[in-house]
Order: C-alpha cells, then sequence, then structure tokens
C-alpha cells in the first residue's frame, strides 16, 4: 500500500478540519469526486477533490502525467478511490462536503488550475500578503506548468469542466492570463472562471473566450462598499457594480450563469441580507459559505464565528443566519451543507 504523505502546506487544513477516521459517520452514499476531479494546487500538486482542504493528499505532480486520464489511475488516487468504495470516507472532511446528505454524482470532470497564487488583491481569509508573480525561476516553472496542463487538454476526449482559479484571480495572473488569451476549449470543454470581478471588462470586452464561459464564480464575501472594501483589500465597490453591469449586458445574450460568493466570518456576518439583496439587484446566484483555515490568520477562532461556538458573537451570527436563511432560502440563494443544517436547527444555540 503506497504511504500517503500530506504536504506541510497541506497539513493545516488536514489538522484543523476533522476527517471521517476521526468523526466516525456511516455513510451509504456514494461520491464522484475522487475519480472525477482534479485540483492542480500553486506547488502543481494534483488533487482528486473539488476542494483539496477536504481530501488534502495529493496524487503527484502534474509534470509527472502524459495523459490527463492517467492522474486517476494512479496508485495513490486508488488507493482513496478506494476509501470511497469501502464507504469509510477515512481521509474526507465529510461534515463539510455534503456527502453526509445525500449522493455526490458527477457526470462530466473537472480540472481546477490553481497553479498560480496571484491576485490584484491581499483579502485576509486567503492570503496574509500580497502576492504577484511576474518573473524568476518559480514564473517561468509555472508557465511551465501551465503550457503542460493545456497539452493534456487538448490529448483528451473526456467531457471536462476547466476551472480557473481557486486560490488567485487568472484575470490579474500573468501566469493564467495568457491562457485565457490563447487557449480555445475543444467541444467537450467548458469554462467557469474564478475571480473576483474587477478585471472583467478590462480582460474580456474583446476576448472570444467568454463564448466559452459558461459560469462566472465571483467573491464578494459582502453587499455593502463599507464592508467589501474592509474584507476585499484593495478593492473597490464602485468599480466592482460597473463590472457587473458589463457582466450582466454579456449573460443577458449567452445566458452564462453567475454564482456570486460569500465567506461567513466576523467582519461580514451583518451583511449577509446586504448580499442577497446584491445577488436579486442582478438575478445573480449566491452561495453562502463558512470561513476555513488557511493558516492566513494568526488567530483563525478570533474571525470563526460559526465553527468557534465560544466566540462572543457565535449566537447573534447563528440568529442572523436562521433569519437570513428563513427568508431567502431558494434556488437563487443556497448555503453551505453545515450552514444549511445549522440554519435549519430548532434547538437552542450553544
Amino acid at each position: 500500500m503506497t504511504q500517503l504523505i500530506i504536504p506541510i502546506a497541506n497539513q493545516t487544513a488536514y489538522r484543523t478540519i476533522p476527517r471521517n477516521r476521526e468523526l466516525g459517520h456511516v455513510i451509504d452514499h456514494h461520491c464522484d469526486k475522487p475519480a472525477r476531479s482534479l485540483v492542480i494546487d500553486w506547488k502543481g500538486d494534483c488533487f482528486i477533490c473539488s476542494c483539496e482542504a477536504w481530501l488534502p493528499i495529493p496524487v503527484g505532480h502534474i509534470r509527472q502525467f502524459e495523459r490527463l486520464e492517467d492522474i486517476w489511475l494512479s496508485p495513490v488516487a486508488r488507493q482513496l478511490q478506494a476509501t470511497i468504495t469501502d464507504r469509510s470516507y477515512a481521509e474526507c472532511a465529510v461534515d463539510r462536503c455534503g456527502i453526509l446528505d445525500g449522493d455526490i454524482l458527477q457526470d462530466h470532470y473537472t480540472v481546477s488550475i490553481n497553479i498560480d497564487e496571484s491576485c490584484n488583491l491581499a483579502c485576509p481569509s486567503c492570503r496574509s500578503e500580497s502576492i504577484m508573480l511576474s518573473s524568476g525561476a518559480d514564473y517561468q516553472n509555472k508557465l511551465d506548468w501551465s503550457r503542460h496542463i493545456v497539452g493534456l487538454l487538448e490529448k483528451t476526449d473526456l467531457p471536462v469542466w476547466i476551472i480557473m482559479s481557486g486560490n488567485g484571480d487568472p484575470l490579474a495572473s500573468a501566469i493564467m492570463r495568457p491562457l485565457l488569451h490563447q487557449y480555445r476549449p475543444r467541444a467537450a470543454q467548458r469554462i467557469r472562471l474564478y475571480t473576483n470581478g474587477l478585471l472583467l471588462q478590462k480582460q474580456l470586452s474583446k476576448n472570444t473566450i467568454a463564448d466559452h464561459i459558461f459560469e462566472y464564480f465571483i467573491s464578494v464575501d459582502a453587499g455593502t462598499a463599507e464592508v467589501y472594501e474592509q474584507v476585499r483589500l484593495g478593492g473597490s465597490w464602485a468599480q466592482l457594480l460597473k463590472n457587473f453591469d458589463f457582466l450582466k449586458s454579456i449573460t443577458d445574450q449567452n445566458h452564462a450563469q453567475v454564482l456570486l460568493l460569500f465567506v461567513l466570518q466576523q467582519a461580514n456576518y451583518q451583511d449577509m441580507e446586504n448580499f442577497i439583496l446584491l445577488c436579486q439587484r442582478y438575478g445573480f446566484r449566491g452561495w453562502i459559505n463558512r470561513v476555513e483555515n488557511w493558516g492566513t490568520w494568526q488567530d483563525f477562532a478570533a474571525h470563526d464565528v460559526i465553527g468557534n461556538t465560544a466566540h462572543e458573537l457565535h449566537v447573534p451570527t447563528v440568529q442572523n443566519l436562521r433569519s437570513v436563511y428563513q427568508r431567502y432560502a431558494s434556488d437563487q440563494i443556497r448555503f453551505e451543507s453545515s450552514l444549511e443544517r445549522l440554519a435549519k436547527d430548532k434547538s437552542p444555540i450553544v
């Protein structure tokens, strides 16, 4: 049996998010993710889940593989997939991913290209300092990985959703931006673009790649200028709304979907309703998620008003969550599974 090794950079997430080997849930549901999902992180490591924090064990480095299909057939991948088949979910963060609520089925493959953390913002929940890579050996390596990934995508006939990107902004990245301007997906390939939305008009107004983007996932974390410019450091609320106007004009024509993202934390728990009203204003969908510990705060517990039940704002946050959920939860406004369970819980808040 291959030894499962957790890289140092992923150990914080592994330690702080419980795995089912400790939780001991009896699970009869099935998950397709480890057989059809791929996340390529900033080190070039490959993870077979839609979130590397939920299954933080790499199956190899992207440069090791000459075919996309080989990633899911590698020895470590097979070992992790076996924990799904036997229903132990031993290494999975099952209280975060939704498997406790039902089957997680996926009829397509996903490739999340997260190789560059460069971003025009420095949000405290995501990073402890500004990151913008544009020269040097690391920059050249990542350009090489980018070209290799394109080669893998060009050689496969699998139906693939290409996701750019989960830990930086591809529209701001000197590594990802050329890919967006030059790459043309195959017939069975579609793009989901993760971005903070501030460069949409500048980078996409004359770019035909927009014709291949079927979903925009935009991190907002706020519903007002005051909160936005606190949690999205370096961002401008006025510029964001200008880009939303541009995006609305595009999606009204090509019917691409837009999902606005809200990470619930101490700084924005009172802005949840305003965020939902923003979604309704533009006709965009909304997704509310709990904050994860990426090791960027010295005292994560001080910001985690959901998981830290001793936090002085835990009770008012849960009260607000339940009120907002009762009034707004719908197909348009969705909540991460653990938040949904908490919102539906009628027992006293502890």
